[in-house]
């Protein structure tokens, strides 16, 4: 393991539905001592408790002076008993778990888009890439969002001397609306089939797979169960029309969430786009459709327009963040 100032280790882990990474880093020195991640599926573990217990061990169970980890679901409880129950996954992450078996109690549990927010002004700009035009207001809110197994919502607001205020919540729950006549015929089957529909229910992995059904089923096609995984590489071959109208529906259906998240926050600071899904699509990912969604805002226009948007490229970019969380916790 790299070499960690004595009394400056901390912990840091990003709990998600199918995946958790596990870094250490030096609070001494900041994001740039991070050690590469350690890897491991959440369905091989029957709690988090175990799966931390595993790294431990294999990483030489060395001394750990403060942690922070996220997970995908809302943090509910006081500091030091907090807990988060994983939107999707079984388990619950505990702060007292935590400190059971870290042997400290400088220990947080955050939201995992409040984890990437806290990074955002951490990123380098080779680890950002920008999606159209606009130029950030230096005061400005910023905002994140990203869709993975589900979809997360954060936000930041500058409080004028160098720190900032995090805005937390679920808003990747908040409803969503179609804007033209194929998008209510999709709209209709989801309805039909969830009885509820919200911006998750579209823009997550699962989304996109229901998605393709809509889309199968309105051509009259045989719908066979296809992996969203599987619908980017049909859509990135040309091979399957179905499959790149799936992810031509769900890029403006994001530009649409990105704008919808810009106006609530009064993002003038920038919108950035993160989760396992769309930083992972490359070429794939239109940023003109999506622009144009996110402009498309009626009478409103001219005050998202000049709002950049950002597609974070940076790896494990949670894991930031929570450094510099964890590394308050010694302060």
């Amino acid at each position: 393991m790299e070499q960690i100032k004595d009394g400056s280790r901390v912990l840091v882990a990003d709990i998600g539905g199918t995946y958790a990474r596990f870094s250490y880093a030096d609070a001494s020195v900041g994001v740039s001592s991070l050690t590469p991640p350690f890897v491991l599926e959440t369905e091989g573990f029957a709690t988090f408790g175990d799966m931390l217990q595993e790294v431990l061990d294999e990483t030489g169970r060395p001394e750990v002076n403060a942690a922070a980890i996220c997970g995908a679901g809302p943090v509910v409880g006081d500091a030091g008993s907090a807990s988060i129950d994983m939107t999707n996954c079984p388990w619950q992450l505990t702060e007292a778990e935590l400190t059971k078996r870290l042997g400290t109690s400088r220990v947080q549990l955050v939201n995992d888009f409040a984890a990437i927010a806290h990074a955002l002004p951490l990123f380098d700009e080779e680890e950002l890439l920008q999606l159209g035009t606009g130029a950030p207001d230096k005061d400005g809110p910023l905002a994140v969002l990203g869709a993975g197994t589900g979809l997360g919502v954060a936000g930041l607001v500058p409080d004028g001397q160098g720190h900032y205020a995090l805005i937390d919540g679920e808003g990747g729950h908040a409803d969503i609306a179609p804007a033209n006549t194929r998008e209510l015929a999709i709209y209709e089957r989801l309805l039909r089939r969830f009885g509820h529909v919200n911006a998750e229910t579209i823009l997550s992995g699962s989304g996109l797979e229901a998605l393709h059904d809509a889309l199968c089923e309105m051509e009259g096609l045989t719908c066979e169960p296809v992996s969203a995984a599987e619908i980017a590489a049909r859509a990135a071959t040309g091979g399957e029309p179905v499959s790149a109208e799936t992810v031509h529906c769900f890029t403006s259906w994001l530009g649409a969430a990105a704008a919808n998240v810009a106006l609530t926050m009064g993002a003038t600071g920038g919108v950035y786009i993160a989760g396992g899904i769309v930083p992972r699509w490359g070429g794939l990912f239109e940023a003109a459709r999506f622009r144009a969604r996110f402009e498309g805002r009626g009478k409103i226009s001219a005050y998202v327009k000049p709002i950049p948007t950002y597609l974070v490229v940076a790896p494990d970019p949670a894991l930031k963040g929570l450094v510099k969380i964890a590394s308050g916790l010694l302060r």
